[in-house]
């Protein structure tokens, strides 16, 4: 199993969108099996999916309660099937807050390699686990980073692109020494067709020092109205430009990783 992260510490940038798109595109339209893991306390995509209840259980239980240390629950006990085949998910709520504090002041030396070891028990269960996070480099996103093949750091244009990229990128380096073989690849989200975003998009690909998708992902309305909806966006529009452009973003990806 392939665990892919998608994180970036701007809101705004179409980070769950692409989660939840690609989850989707590969469970359902590419025939592999997807876990799709909700690790943001706001429960975004696991509101897309239809499946946050404000108290129910999932990623909180699987960091804090979890068999492999000390606990009750096994991985598979916290997933859930979504209404789409080939995808489950586990999902989260606001008590991933409680969380985050509650590993923070654990001193244990298990502490940020939790969510890996959970991991383990559903490896051969899945070909990929897409990860959603949160903005905030938390003990929850940690874990999940120390377990990560694969970043995908969403950009868009707005000012504070090489800020954001040099941020992640320092901060993956530093938990290098437990997971090197993390990747950072940058995707720009929101394109629009003007010479500010063709600039920037030029720039990512040829200055901005990361690896980034040949891709890069339109704005169009209909994703907001996806969101909208609550539901994840090529059920809402198979054929608009912003599903195409993650259909192409999935290709890449099933091409890099099982070359």
């Amino acid at each position: 199993m392939k665990i892919i992260t998608v994180m970036n510490q701007k809101g705004g940038i179409g980070k769950t969108m692409t989660a939840a798109s690609l989850a989707y595109i590969l469970g359902q339209e590419h025939g592999k099996k997807v876990l799709l893991v909700d690790a943001d306390q706001q429960g975004n995509v696991s509101m897309l999916y239809d499946r946050f209840e404000p108290e129910g259980i999932g990623m909180s239980e699987l960091l804090e309660k979890h068999r492999s240390t000390g606990g009750t629950y096994s991985t598979t006990e916290l997933i859930q099937t979504t209404p789409y085949d080939n995808v489950d998910i586990i999902p989260a709520n606001g008590y991933l807050m409680r969380t985050n504090m509650q590993l923070l002041l654990n001193e244990k030396e298990d502490q940020i390699i939790r969510f890996a070891a959970a991991m383990l028990e559903v490896q051969d269960a899945y070909d990929y686990c897409i990860v959603d996070c949160g903005l905030l480099m938390d003990m929850t996103v940690t874990n999940v980073l120390v377990a990560t093949d694969l970043l995908i750091l969403p950009v868009k244009v707005g000012g504070f692109e090489v800020e954001a990229i040099a941020n992640m990128a320092e901060q993956v380096e530093d938990l290098r020494g437990l997971n090197e073989g993390i990747r950072i690849k940058v995707l720009m989200t929101m394109r629009q067709k003007n010479q500010t975003s063709l600039q920037v998009e030029q720039w990512l690909k040829e200055s901005s020092g990361q690896e980034c998708f040949e891709t890069s992902v339109r704005r169009s309305i209909v994703a907001e109205k996806a969101t909208m909806q609550r539901v994840p966006l090529p059920v809402f529009s198979k054929s608009c430009i912003v599903t195409k452009d993650y259909r192409e973003v999935a290709r890449e990806i099933l091409e890099e990783m099982e070359e």
